[in-house]
């Protein structure tokens, strides 16, 4: 083990245990983060909900707006916890606000209350998670970074998939009240186990695995948030994240209904349509991870940026001829590209200010989600074509962006 040949024997083999001991680590990380993704099964809820309460699905989609809101804030909270007393503490609390929030739901009459039980408390516990999670697997792999966050996420991708498909045969059987409680339950425990399981590694064992890779992480220092708000490449790459983001967003929040204007309006075949952009997201998100640690991350964005492009031309082509064929590429092409921003966010913030500072820095990152849940619906104004062409110039503003980056050579202030 390079920069091991001052060390005793038995350090020599615990740091060898340790490496092999971290990947379980990895599949704990994924449990956790499957279980979390049920911030994108909202929408199974909200068919049953708008049926019994008459609420319009502009009004229910609020809802989703709420908990990417608060999921990002949640984030914050816990990048600000994990980085001081590690993962248990803003796991547990996960917990409690998975089961406040649940239970709370299972009992709402009005939209109010489904904006501040299901919306605001719940997504918040989902960001508490989220973040602690991937800030502690992270930490584990200084030399696969990108790998490791897109494996994760592609975890947290397809969490929502899968509670879908869960929510709604529970729903069918229980009902949608019984079908929260259930959650509430399940998912508090599943973060309490999290929470007694995850820890972050030695300070000894990253130091000995960040001298054994060559990515550009090694040579820059650890840089607090204040002074990360203060770089230049910070906002570069925010924006970058933002608009891209907010590419994906545009699509997904349009694939159902203009999937069905291929197949007749028939819904459940559009909806199984509309999975193409999911499957593929996930898949983009260990694609683009392992990208980003070979090939560093002017490679990983431009080839992000490129696949909008192809997205948005296949995308045009199949409103001008109804090929259903080309709407299916189209849509494994969108979600590539989008699969591959996630896995960057974490990936970047590890590598140009540092791991001491990760958790906190990273959930700041991920604040773009933010303004892409609002940025990416308004694009094109409704109007399908207006939006592919909208996806093609955030495309290469994105690439623009890209090239304006650069890696310090040595640690600056004030870069």
């Amino acid at each position: 083990v390079p920069g091991c040949c001052f060390l005793r024997k038995d350090t020599v083999m615990d740091l060898e245990r340790a490496k092999k001991q971290r990947w379980s680590f990895v599949v704990l990380g994924v449990g956790l983060l499957l279980c979390l993704g049920l911030i994108y099964a909202w929408s199974v809820f909200r068919t049953p909900l708008e049926a019994e309460f008459g609420w319009s699905k502009a009004e229910t989609s609020i809802t989703f707006s709420i908990s990417m809101m608060m999921f990002c804030l949640g984030g914050l909270a816990s990048g600000m916890i994990t980085g001081k007393k590690g993962p248990r503490c803003p796991l547990v609390l996960c917990a409690l606000f998975l089961l406040a929030g649940f239970l709370a739901a299972s009992r709402v009459s009005t939209l109010y209350g489904i904006y501040i039980t299901y919306g605001g408390i719940c997504g918040f516990g989902v960001g508490l998670g989220y973040n602690s999670t991937i800030s502690a697997v992270v930490k584990w792999f200084p030399d696969k970074r990108g790998l490791i966050s897109g494996i994760m996420l592609m975890g947290f991708g397809f969490g929502g998939m899968l509670l879908g498909t869960l929510g709604a045969k529970l729903i069918t059987a229980l009902g949608w009240r019984k079908t929260f409680v259930v959650f509430a339950v399940s998912f508090a425990l599943i973060a309490l186990l999290g929470a007694l399981l995850l820890r972050m590694p030695e300070s000894g064992f990253s130091k000995e695995m960040e001298s054994d890779t060559r990515e550009i992480a090694a040579a820059i220092e650890d840089v607090p948030w204040r002074e990360m708000l203060r770089r230049r490449n910070f906002w570069l790459y925010f924006l970058w994240a933002v608009i891209l983001s907010a590419a994906g967003l545009a699509i997904i929040n349009e694939s159902t209904p203009y999937a069905a204007s291929f197949v007749g309006e028939d819904l459940p075949s559009a909806a199984a349509f509309a999975g193409i952009v999911s499957i593929a997201n996930g898949v983009g998100r260990v694609i683009f991870g392992q990208l980003f640690d070979t090939k560093g991350y002017r490679s990983t964005m431009l080839r992000v940026s490129l696949l909008y492009v192809l997205s948005s031309g296949a995308l045009i082509v199949s409103l001008k001829t109804g090929n259903l064929p080309i709407l299916i590429a189209a849509f494994v092409v969108t979600g590539l590209a989008y699969g591959g921003v996630t896995p960057t966010n974490s990936a970047f913030a590890a590598c140009f200010f540092g791991s001491r500072y990760y958790a906190l820095n990273f959930s700041i990152v991920n604040l773009n989600l933010i303004a892409a849940s609002y940025l990416g619906p308004l694009c094109g104004g409704g109007s399908y074509l207006r939006t592919f062409i909208a996806i093609a110039v955030f495309a290469v503003a994105g690439a623009g962006l890209t090239l304006l980056i650069r890696v310090p050579a040595q640690p600056l202030r004030g870069e």
